[in-house]
């Protein structure tokens, strides 16, 4: 049976009370949601700037499974470009819009996973490539808001584990990219620092400075090595660490998965658990375009 365009928008809209209000998910569901949504999201989604690889706080849809702990990471969520521009064989710029959610949710026997907690991120960015000391350079500004959020599965007999409280952080993103194309090798070097102008609670960092690099290699035509390493101030001072490596298929014109390993070391990314550290080993994967 195929959904017709509607009939997805309204399963999406019920799947996401289903995934996120409950205490426990059945795993089918999710696995239809984000078939859904690439149904939803394929057509036309090749985007200006592509998303950094390793950084946690990009758009995905997909899943990590940790290694090290009893919980997974799911990502829903997509980037767009609403608009883009040619202003020259030089000089390329887009307006778009970021929204997602990543969520963590506890293993538990039957392929249930009660949802934890879940962190809202949603916002405008503005993209441009361009040559420079003819070098290709891209670069992406965003305005963006995150909200944090405890959910009944981190709950017993109806009482939180822990006490909710407010986070929400409204800040601007900047960063600068190098990319290189090569037979041996297409790699990409960034740098950027997020400034938070607005934050509850107040005890956060409001300058957040970061560096990182993306590469491929393809193997065979469509298969290719695909990895990413981030490194970000985060909370307490210390540096949070995140990389994966894995295989990039191409499955379906623009569209394929990436399947592989992902390593994070570092403050939580998650808002309600800001002030804990997080160290895991995980396997996943994603849907990507190429």
């Amino acid at each position: 049976m195929i959904l017709s365009k509607t009939q997805s928008e309204e399963f999406i809209d019920k799947s996401i009370i289903d995934i996120l209000g409950k205490g426990k998910v059945n795993f089918r569901y999710i696995f239809i949601f984000i078939l859904l949504s690439v149904n939803l999201f394929a057509n036309d989604n090749v985007l200006l700037f592509k998303p950094y690889t390793a950084s946690v706080f990009e758009p995905r849809i997909g899943s990590v499974i940790n290694l090290t702990q009893d919980n997974l990471r799911l990502d829903i969520g997509s980037s767009f470009d609403l608009f883009r521009n040619k202003l020259s064989n030089e000089l390329t710029y887009s307006i778009g819009g970021d929204f997602f959610t990543y969520t963590r949710l506890r293993s538990e026997t039957n392929f249930k996973f009660p949802v934890e907690t879940s962190d809202y991120y949603f916002g405008i960015n503005s993209a441009a490539n361009f040559k420079l000391f003819e070098q290709d350079f891209s670069s992406r500004l965003r305005l963006a808001h995150i909200s944090s959020h405890l959910v009944d599965g981190y709950s017993i007999a109806g009482k939180f584990l822990k006490s909710p409280f407010s986070y929400s952080r409204e800040f601007i993103d900047l960063s600068l990219a190098l990319n290189k194309q090569s037979e041996l090798l297409d790699y990409r070097i960034y740098t950027g620092f997020i400034y938070v102008y607005h934050t509850l609670p107040i005890d956060v960092n409001t300058f957040i400075p970061y560096i990182g690099v993306d590469f491929s290699k393809n193997i065979i035509k469509e298969i290719a090595i695909s990895g990413g390493l981030d490194l970000r101030k985060g909370e307490s001072d210390i540096v949070n660490i995140a990389s994966q490596l894995g295989f990039n298929i191409k499955l379906y014109k623009e569209f394929g998965i990436f399947l592989g390993y992902y390593k994070y070391f570092g403050s939580s990314v998650h808002g309600m658990f800001y002030k804990e550290k997080d160290n895991y080993d995980g396997i996943g994967f994603q849907i990507i375009y190429f």
